[in-house]
């Protein structure tokens, strides 16, 4: 796999440079010392020299972006086999010499918000597209209404992460106006389901849950409470699909949701000890039930 991921990009930036006008230079992979044979070695040492050879602060590639772009989706195939550490640092090198220019900064950060955040590339990383953000964020070379996205970004992305306590939030059930809190719930684990009923995926994974007899086993005997939240509020689209969920469910709506979790997955799940630490995140229903197997 390493070698079928590593000749695609070469030969993907043989194409690209063939294509690209004389003017604007293009990517060229640095050249990996014969000395590394074997593929994590050579993926390592690759990643970690990466951008060497291409002009990053280039102002020209704004009006060409098509070349900085596909070098970065070069660049994620890299990070799919290279080492967390490499890979962050490799960012880092990229931002460095990226932040001496404004345009240039944002321009890569929308691309990795594109293949890193967004979902349109083959590698979704929420940690390798926090230091995009942060470095918009932190640099006084762009202006304070360029950043609002971003800043409604690091909101969302440094909340609600694994091993964190959850931002507690209120809901309320059907009809009702009394508000409940996440941590006012008493039980030893609290799986917490965020869906919308007019989402074909999340329909499934209702059901999926709904005929779990180890999850019904655990909430019938205490350990567990399902917490179905739908995110936008009580509306009469909910309203008239509550009747779908399992009796035995704790079913109700908040306000907002988006300010509290990443809803650009739906559903989402997230498994809760008694602390309402988050032990799974955008997990799936097999994880759930192994967690709880092994803390019976």
């Amino acid at each position: 796999m390493v070698r079928k991921i590593l000749l695609c990009i070469f030969a993907c930036t043989f194409v690209m440079s063939e294509a690209q006008e004389e003017s604007v230079r293009p990517y060229q992979l640095p050249d990996i010392p014969d000395s590394l044979v074997t593929p994590d070695v050579r993926s390592e040492y690759l990643i970690a020299h990466y951008w060497d050879n291409f002009d990053i602060e280039n102002r020209a590639y704004l009006d060409a972006r098509e070349i900085p772009e596909q070098a970065f989706v070069d660049f994620t195939s890299i990070m799919r086999i290279a080492s967390r550490e490499s890979t962050l640092k490799s960012i880092d090198i990229l931002l460095k010499r990226a932040s001496s220019d404004e345009d240039i900064l944002l321009m890569y950060a929308d691309i990795a918000d594109k293949y890193l955040y967004s979902g349109e590339g083959h590698l979704v990383s929420e940690e390798a597209y926090l230091p995009f953000v942060k470095a918009v964020l932190d640099s006084k070379k762009v202006d304070k209404l360029r950043k609002l996205r971003y800043s409604y970004q690091y909101d969302v992305l440094t909340k609600n992460q694994l091993g964190m306590e959850l931002t507690d939030f209120e809901y309320k059930l059907p009809g009702k106006e009394k508000k409940f809190r996440v941590k006012k719930l008493k039980a030893p684990f609290v799986l917490l389901y965020i869906n919308d009923p007019e989402c074909d995926d999340c329909s499934l994974t209702t059901l999926r849950l709904s005929v779990s007899q180890a999850l019904l086993k655990e909430v019938r005997e205490g350990r567990l409470v399902i917490l179905s939240v739908y995110p936008d509020g009580e509306t009469d689209e909910w309203l008239g699909s509550v009747e779908k969920y399992p009796k035995e469910w704790v079913v109700a709506s908040m306000e907002n949701g988006d300010r509290y979790f990443d809803l650009r997955i739906m559903p989402a799940l997230y498994l809760l000890d008694k602390d309402k630490k988050i032990i799974l995140r955008n997990t799936s229903l097999e994880e759930v039930e192994k967690i709880l197997k092994e803390n019976k």
